[in-house]
């Protein structure tokens, strides 16, 4: 589950990468030859022209700083994903907390201290004792 997180992640930060990078060569300045002043007919002046403007909507280094900080994000995420997931959910089936407490009562029902349980499946001493009540032969 906390994989599939993490790719969807991974996904989602490729995403906004690959719509900077559209954004950054949309709208970013590149070296233009110089243009020649045309004078332009009576009727168009009245309708400005969409490419008029040489001005960009977001300054390159806007675009860059973005595009820096997403890479950083980005490699954060990879490295999350391949160190795998470091806490499991209590509710997660097959999760060692299942199997540590599974044990736990196995050694209770056995007869084994509350201290014991504790240090052998590594949960609390208060679960250990709780299990310990709960399933000591009496």
């Amino acid at each position: 589950m906390n994989a599939a997180i993490g790719y969807v992640l991974i996904a989602l930060a490729i995403l906004n990468l690959a719509g900077l990078l559209f954004l950054f060569r949309r709208f970013g300045v590149a070296p233009k030859a110089p243009r020649q002043q045309v004078p332009a007919p009576v009727a168009e002046t009245t309708q400005p022209s969409p490419a008029a403007s040489s001005e960009p909507a977001i300054p390159s280094e806007a675009l860059a700083s973005m595009l820096r900080r997403l890479e950083n994000r980005l490699g954060d995420i990879e490295d999350q994903v391949r160190r795998g997931p470091t806490v499991t959910m209590p509710n997660e089936p097959g999760g060692n907390t299942d199997r540590a407490l599974a044990l736990a009562q196995r050694l209770a029902r056995q007869g084994a201290s509350a201290k014991d349980i504790a240090e052998t499946c590594g949960i609390s001493l208060t679960e250990a004792e709780l299990l310990h009540r709960l399933h000591a032969s009496r």
